[in-house]
């Protein structure tokens, strides 16, 4: 698992030290460089070279490019990675230089493994579809796009034993997606995926009143979410997830409901690492720790309010509140839960 990340010169980043818990978001504005942490961690994991991963590359090609990313604001000469995790022999150090277009440093095989303990599912990633395609190779792809095969080849294969929820009827990848799928939407609905040909799966929803629905007739935002469970749902222990905008086309409250997720996940030994615009996943995880069904010190929030201003680290307490590194309880930055809050005054 991921413990520290510390970044120079990336992007809009001149120089900043993250340190991650079990439950770590990333929240700011648009373009304020809240991807850009993810993005350092797979550089600097060199996900980049790792094997099979044609789609990926051409994703994380363009942020490994040095006349790509370095920060402009500085003029700077080179980009410095260095990732530290629990119980690793060294960390992870990355360096691009002008001068070259690789990364000068090798990475230790099998400490942070695309799709083994480190999965990664990107804001522009794959919605509604009838057909999904099925790969033997690959599990959740950085779109997506593999899950739903994946979903067919595990369904009836048990989740870990420290990701099983009791209330659910079963213990299968099946039964648990579809219990995490109806909670987090509000409404009773399973995932139906069948096998149709050697790299394709069917794939529909399936409802007690009305049956089996196409997903093109069903809200976006439950083929979204269903791909996001798969990614959590079949990783163990000590895996690292990444994820851009976990809360995309999902109504607020079922938002607010991935916070439950993303704390059970957390407490259970998975470490979430998750870039957000939501509120109320926000307040939910806060909500989370007040109920202790995450402890405080598991969760932290780091705060970018624009591109040149660095990161500010928010924790949360026992009772649920914010509180700055000293652990002196604080508000949340402007512009994140008050950016209507002049308006809403107004008409009052």
């Amino acid at each position: 698992m991921i413990d520290h990340l510390e970044i120079k010169s990336f992007k809009c980043i001149r120089h900043e030290s993250l340190d991650f818990v079990p439950l770590t978001l990333l929240a700011g504005p648009n373009s304020s460089g809240k991807s850009t942490v993810i993005q350092a961690i797979l550089l600097g994991a060199g996900i980049c070279e790792q094997e099979n991963l044609v789609r990926l590359k051409e994703v994380v090609k363009p942020f490994s490019r040095f006349s790509e990313v370095y920060n402009r604001y500085d003029n700077a000469s080179s980009v410095e990675i260095k990732i530290t995790g629990r119980g690793w022999d060294a960390p992870l150090c990355r360096t691009l230089k002008a001068d070259e277009h690789a990364v000068t440093e090798p990475v230790a095989p099998g400490v942070l493994a695309y799709e083994s303990n480190l999965f990664y599912l990107c804001a522009n990633r794959v919605g509604p579809e009838t057909l999904a395609e099925l790969n033997l190779e690959m599990k959740i792809g950085e779109s997506g796009q593999y899950a739903l095969g994946y979903f067919e080849r595990r369904k009836d294969k048990p989740v870990h034993e420290s990701l099983v929820v009791g209330r659910a009827p079963a213990k299968t990848l099946k039964a648990q997606v579809a219990w995490w799928l109806s909670f987090i939407t509000g409404y009773d609905v399973g995932p139906v995926v069948e096998k149709v040909t050697e790299f394709q799966v069917r794939v529909s929803f399936n409802t007690p009143e009305i049956g089996e629905v196409s997903p093109l007739n069903s809200g976006a935002g439950t083929s979204y979410l269903l791909k996001l469970l798969v990614m959590c749902l079949t990783a163990e222990p000590g895996h690292v997830l990444l994820m851009e905008n976990p809360e995309i086309h999902l109504h607020p409250a079922a938002q607010a409901r991935l916070g439950c997720l993303f704390a059970f996940l957390a407490s259970s030994g998975v470490e979430v690492i998750a870039e957000t615009h939501c509120e109320h996943l926000v307040n939910r995880v806060r909500y989370e720790v007040y109920k202790k069904n995450l402890s405080a010190e598991s969760c932290v929030i780091h705060y970018k309010p624009d591109d040149k201003t660095p990161f500010s680290r928010l924790g949360i307490n026992e009772r649920g509140h914010f509180v700055d590194p000293d652990g002196h309880e604080t508000v949340f930055p402007g512009g994140f839960f008050d950016s209507t809050l002049s308006e809403l005054l107004e008409m009052s």
